[in-house]
This record gives structure tokens, sequence and C-alpha cells, in this order.
């Protein structure tokens, strides 16, 4: 029987290695609010029978994720719940009215509202909350999650997830230095 030395072995190492950190390092997605639908005023038509939310609910959004609002003629406002809940638009945490679509990087967990810039659409429907994982859930996690009075936080961004892919980043150096090490070793 041959025997196979720690040196041969050393690139299924680093391969399996990185294989093992790389997951934990993907960075973001972006998501078209509303699908090909967009952000938009009008009443849904064909396929697009669902609200806002309902498409938000089929989707898992985590920290680092981008939502793209396609819109013309009219605005998108970051609100709080309060703001949300009665289609105020007159003090937003912060609005996009560019004309043409807006792009807002979720940077911590917990809940987001939208609202469009005119009260009417709002009123009509024209709304959203996005749940944004923390990386501690994970995707089989069963257990209910709070009400958005319950899970908004005016606080500073997460940092779980910058956490999580520094630590992801220390051991991936430390498994390659080992690796070298020994390979030299050898």
């Amino acid at each position: 029987m041959a025997s196979v030395s720690v040196r041969e072995l050393l690139p299924l190492f680093s391969l399996l290695s990185i294989a093992l950190v790389a997951p934990s390092l993907v960075s973001s997605h972006q998501f078209q609010v509303g699908g090909d639908r967009g952000w938009t005023n009008t009443n849904p038509t064909g396929n697009y029978t669902q609200s806002y939310n309902s498409w938000a609910a089929q989707n898992r959004f985590h920290v680092g994720d981008t939502l793209y609002f396609k819109y013309r003629n009219d605005s998108v406002l970051v609100v709080n719940y309060a703001d949300y809940r009665d289609c105020a638009v007159a003090d937003p945490i912060a609005r996009f009215d560019n004309g043409s679509g807006a792009v807002f990087r979720l940077d911590r967990g917990g809940d987001f509202y939208f609202i469009s810039g005119e009260r009417e659409n709002c009123v009509a429907g024209q709304k959203l909350v996005v749940r944004v994982m923390n990386d501690r859930e994970s995707e089989e996690d069963g257990s209910t999650a709070p009400s958005p009075e319950e899970s908004w936080n005016w606080g500073p961004p997460s940092l779980n997830s910058t956490v999580t892919t520094t630590m992801a980043s220390y051991f991936a150096t430390a498994i390659g230095g080992f690796l070298i090490v020994l390979y030299l070793l050898t």
C-alpha cells in the first residue's frame, strides 16, 4: 500500500479550507422591488396581483443586500413604523426622488419601512416592509419573528455581518498560514 505524504495532500487541504470559508464571504444580492413591475402606483394587472409585502415575503434579505426601486414620476421614502402605518410623508428618514430609481443598502438586521412619497399612493398600497435576517438567524429557523414595533432599532447598524466576515477572514488566514508552515517543514 502506497503512503501519501503531507506535502501531497497540501493542495487538497488548501482547496478544502477555501471551500469551507468562501460561502461566508459572499457579499450581497440586489433585489428589484416588486420584480419586473417595479415601484409603481398603477394597479397591478396580469401576473402582478400581489402586494409589495407579498413580494418581500417571497425573498430572504441579508445585511449587505440592496433594494433597487425602479420608478418614474414617483419617489421612495424610508420611514419609521408609525409613518409607514399612517402613510405620513412629512418627515422621512430618507427620501429618494431623482425621477428614475434608487438603490438602498440594507445595513443591519431588522425591519425597514418604505412608502411612496405621494400619500395617496401609499394609502392605495404602495408601501413595503422588508425584514432583514440577522446573521444568527438561519434559513431553517422556525421561530416567529418579532412584530415590526418590537424589532425596529434606531441604533447603529448591526455589526454581526462584519464580525462574521472578519472571523471567517481570520480563520482563512490562520489555515493558510498553517498550511504554508506545514509545507515548509516537510
